[in-house]
């Protein structure tokens, strides 16, 4: 199994309430973690003086001092900037500043998770990592990171969706249609009303659709031929 990578990020907030709410989150989250946490931007100067960028910060606009907007517009950091602010009047200015995402406090955990997966979108693409190549779903109150080359199978179950992986099963609240619409269509294939499959990790069809690890997945007369040219097309 290919580990996942890690991602760091700052918080940056005079409020100490703030600051716990928003570490409280990212403890939640598997594969992120707090470098620091900053009162001001005089702070995170220094910061970043002795210390490489962080991946993502987390930034309030005003606080004694320079305002994380103008912080922001005076440096050149490959770093995704998530604004985290009690103020709409700012949104425009930090759009115009390219930040990933504008949040209105209180912030959700929903809300968080949302922000930061357009975050580590960002800090992929300026890694230079191209193409999707995983998803992130909460499951039993955890946000999970999973690679995409990871998953052997996707089940349907009512408002739920269970998504067998090469160590693991994690069951998330969705509908199969939903999953399978943040997944590359030429990777991942329905055979079921309630089943889809990562084409790749198929080893056989017949009957039903036999996967790694000797899984059996059912397969509907409706949506084989599809499968089959599915497979056809990885062979050119």
């Amino acid at each position: 199994m290919t580990t996942p990578p890690c991602y760091s990020c700052i918080i940056v907030d005079d409020e100490h309430t703030a600051r716990h709410g928003l570490r409280s989150y990212v403890n939640r989250v598997q594969h992120l973690t707090c470098l620091a946490e900053l009162t001001d931007v005089t702070a995170l100067d220094v910061y970043l003086r002795n210390h490489n960028a962080p991946d993502i910060i987390f930034m309030d606009i005003e606080m004694p001092g320079q305002s994380g907007l103008d912080f922001i517009a005076s440096v050149e950091l490959r770093t995704a900037f998530i604004i985290v602010t009690a103020y709409e009047r700012y949104a425009l200015r930090g759009y115009e500043l390219n930040v990933c995402d504008y949040l209105l406090k209180p912030v959700s955990f929903t809300r968080f998770c949302q922000s930061l997966d357009k975050a580590i979108r960002f800090v992929d693409y300026r890694k230079g990592i191209s193409g999707k190549n995983h998803i992130v779903i909460r499951a039993d109150r955890i946000t999970h990171r999973i690679d995409l080359n990871d998953i052997i199978y996707l089940e349907a179950c009512e408002n739920y969706v269970r998504i067998t992986t090469t160590d693991d099963r994690i069951t998330t609240r969705s509908t199969l249609k939903d999953l399978l619409s943040q997944l590359p269509e030429n990777e991942f294939h329905r055979v079921h009303k309630s089943y889809a499959v990562n084409i790749s990790r198929i080893r056989s069809v017949g009957s039903s659709v036999v996967m790694e690890q000797s899984i059996a997945v059912p397969l509907s007369r409706s949506f084989k031929n599809s499968l089959i040219a599915a497979l056809d097309a990885l062979k050119k």
